[in-house]
């Protein structure tokens, strides 16, 4: 037992390793692992979007005394792909922050709007009958995608080292590019091509499992390690996924 300490403090730092020198770690992923988690997959419209009132604590070095809330998002499903049917209405929420505040590796937050068309790869969160994005809370813009060409042309994107298009980057791009035209409107066709490639993808059920937390608190070890783990009754419930779930390791 007395050596649990060290190897937790190097087994941590191992994981840091990539933070510090690269930044903030993101979980991205492609679009075939997208489909095959997510129990909603759909193109859908934004109705509304209000605050919820849910706010959580979210730890890095540079989020110090930022305070994080849900955003109440409905929108409307104009093109179903995975567990959902056209016109219904899906209660999500989306990660936000109270005030205007600056700050260094923020969580990959997507400021939704009224009217905003939007790719999204949800899975249920601890709310019943409420979901959030496959990556939330800290990356909620790697499996939630707006449908808006204006929007992916604002960076420079790279492949081999070479500099490309946005929608040559990689088969994700190209999808979330195809999904709409320069006017915004949706390509129906693109959408039943999904359907199609992603076929045993879109047949797979996520783990009862598989939800998303909405509330997070700080856990610090003895050597001064810093994460967040959930805080909202599942801990301690007998599920393996909710004691695995963290947020990123770093030391303050």
């Amino acid at each position: 037992m007395k050596t649990a300490g060290p190897i937790v403090g190097l087994f941590f730092l191992i994981l840091l390793l990539p933070i510090t020198s690269h930044g903030r770690f993101v979980q991205s992923l492609d679009l075939k692992t997208l489909m095959k988690r997510s129990q909603l997959v759909f193109v859908g419209h934004v109705n509304s979007v209000n605050p919820s009132g849910i706010t959580t604590e979210l730890t890095y070095p540079t989020w110090k005394g930022i305070v994080f809330e849900w955003l109440k998002v409905e929108v409307e499903v104009l093109e179903p792909i995975k567990g959902i049917k056209k016109g219904e209405v899906v209660h999500t929420l989306m990660l936000s922050t109270r005030g205007s505040v600056a700050m260094d590796n923020q969580p990959g937050m997507i400021e939704p709007k009224e009217g905003q068309n939007l790719l999204l790869c949800l899975l249920p969160t601890t709310l019943a009958g409420v979901y959030a994005s496959v990556t939330a809370p800290f990356d909620d813009d790697q499996a939630i995608f707006p449908l808006d060409h204006k929007h992916w042309t604002r960076a420079t994107y790279y492949k081999d080292g070479k500099e490309v298009a946005f929608a040559e980057q990689s088969e994700k791009n190209r999808a979330i590019w195809e999904l709409a035209g320069d006017k915004g409107e949706i390509n129906r066709k693109e959408a039943e091509h999904l359907r199609k490639k992603y076929e045993p993808e879109i047949a797979a059920q996520p783990s009862k499992d598989d939800i998303i937390h909405l509330k997070w608190k700080k856990e610090t070890n003895a050597g001064g390690w810093q994460r967040n783990v959930p805080d909202d009754g599942s801990k301690g419930g007998g599920n393996k996924k909710a004691k695995d779930a963290h947020g990123p390791i770093t030391k303050p």
